[in-house]
């Protein structure tokens, strides 16, 4: 697909190229830019220290660290136009702090350059002219990344049956079960490396290696770049002459923008009639790109900043969407809460109260669940069309927690977020069980939980239920 800049974005020549992102040489001539910016941060961060025990947080729950994180990243974004000349900037400033960020002696992180076959995997539907373009020349980066231990254990068990054939080192071990992640950034911005922290306690957490990829981002790359190298890593796990991973044993996860692309990859295995794995959990998920919900609104406390426009020169929106902004930011692989959810495999979702993507997380469980009458069927269906939803779909709300606040490890709720991640991938459940369940919640399959600490009393939670029950009110206005 060839790269058409957006008129409005601020993006230097470099940044034009055939691989993942630019190279810029250290941007000397914003020196001067970055001091101010960090001596605004250092101002605003003791101001938050010596005001703290006099005046109230956003969040009334918030602690005094969660309160400087949130201001420290809202104070970046309210200047970055101010010292970030291009996107080339962004992405050099993030990479180069997590490439020198130390590596914890407990990580182990294999990094590998996946090659993409020369005719491409088959793959039909709207990646068929970019896999049909594959000419054996592009690889796609990423990495294993695993707490140690777990790697050592894993490292030991003898190779699994449906890996016979493979040549790759790392293949599939017997009874191995693995996670696929895709990193959130707004499609634009972040890689593995900066996930790498989280991904590790997740491995950590569940016991699981973690299979990563640094898909291809926009603007150089827009839709539906990224979801053709998600599928390509989904294949290389599950090949038999590659990974050798059996899909019921891969469960599938991603936060922020890689939810959305997590949602968008299922519907276009379903789709396309592709195996699907066996569980998929969404971290903050960016489920609609038209920020159609309210909350993009109410929740200005969340670090996130609220929907850019159009025009703005940064918007990840008309940097993915392209060359039709508005038309495409509603396609079902693009903006998964506008699409038809039927038929997708158990869906976990995990949100924080106060964050922009809280209502479409919401929204997304009720309507995957089948719980939003019409709106659960496909454009082209008739009203008289059969009808699926999707089985065991549950919402976990955090709350007072703001976008992936998995990815803060001194919360309390980010250690009882993967615990449940953990509890949610290792379920088991047997066909009479799940027949039962069927039969007992006909109609009524998505779970909503809010997940509470003592610091919630029972006044809050309903306030909370009462908050849940406006936004199913508006759910047919927005869908």
């Amino acid at each position: 697909m060839t790269f058409q800049q957006p008129s409005s974005a601020l993006i230097a020549p470099h940044a034009v190229h055939k691989g993942r992102r630019g190279s810029p040489a250290f941007p000397i001539r914003n020196l001067r830019r970055y001091i101010t910016l960090l001596s605004q941060q250092l101002a605003i961060g003791a101001s938050l220290i010596v005001k703290h025990p006099f005046k109230k947080p956003p969040v009334p729950t918030w602690p005094l660290h969660l309160t400087l994180f949130v201001a420290v990243i809202q104070a970046t974004e309210a200047h970055q136009e101010h010292f970030v000349e291009d996107i080339c900037d962004i992405r050099f400033w993030i990479d180069t702090f997590f490439h020198y960020l130390p590596k914890l002696p407990q990580m182990q992180i294999i990094s590998f350059k996946l090659p993409i076959p020369a005719h491409g995997r088959g793959l039909g539907g709207v990646l068929e002219p970019l896999d049909q373009a594959e000419n054996g020349h592009r690889v796609l980066p990423g990495q294993w990344i695993s707490d140690s231990k777990v790697w050592s254990r894993i490292m030991h068990m003898p190779l699994a049956r449906s890996a016979q054939g493979s040549k790759d080192p790392y293949a599939a071990r017997e009874g191995e079960k693995v996670i696929l992640y895709y990193h959130g950034g707004g499609y634009f911005i972040c890689s593995t490396a900066t996930h790498r922290e989280l991904l590790w306690r997740i491995s950590k957490a569940t016991g699981r290696r973690i299979f990563a990829v640094d898909y291809r981002l926009a603007p150089e790359h827009p839709f539906p770049a990224a979801l053709h190298d998600a599928s390509h890593a989904f294949c290389h796990l599950t090949d038999p002459k590659e990974c050798g991973f059996d899909p019921a044993n891969v469960t599938i996860a991603g936060d922020s923008a890689g939810g959305g692309l997590t949602v968008g990859l299922l519907m276009y295995q379903r789709d396309q009639g592709m195996p699907t794995p066996s569980k998929a959990v969404l971290l903050s998920p960016w489920l609609d790109l038209t920020m159609s919900c309210e909350s993009w609104v109410t929740n200005e406390m969340d670090y996130l900043p609220s929907p850019p426009k159009f025009e703005h020169s940064f918007n990840p929106i008309s940097f993915y969407c392209q060359p039709n902004v508005k038309a495409l930011s509603r396609h079902p692989y693009i903006s998964p809460l506008l699409g038809y959810l039927g038929e997708l495999p158990p869906l976990l979702i995990q949100c924080g109260e106060a964050e922009r993507l809280r209502d479409e997380c919401v929204l997304f469980t009720y309507k995957a669940g089948g719980c939003l009458g019409s709106s659960n069927r496909l454009p082209f269906q008739s009203s008289s069309s059969p009808r699926h939803h999707s089985k065991h779909v549950e919402l976990d709300m955090y709350p007072g927690m703001v976008h992936v606040f998995h990815a803060i490890p001194f919360l309390p709720e980010a250690n009882m977020a993967l615990e449940r991640m953990l509890d949610f991938m290792q379920r088991k459940e047997s066909e009479a069980e799940v027949a039962s369940l069927e039969a007992e919640d006909a109609g009524k399959v998505s779970e909503i939980t809010t997940t509470t600490t003592t610091m919630f009393d029972d006044k809050m939670m309903m306030r909370e239920d009462a908050r849940l029950e406006v936004i199913l009110a508006k759910a047919q206005d927005v869908l």
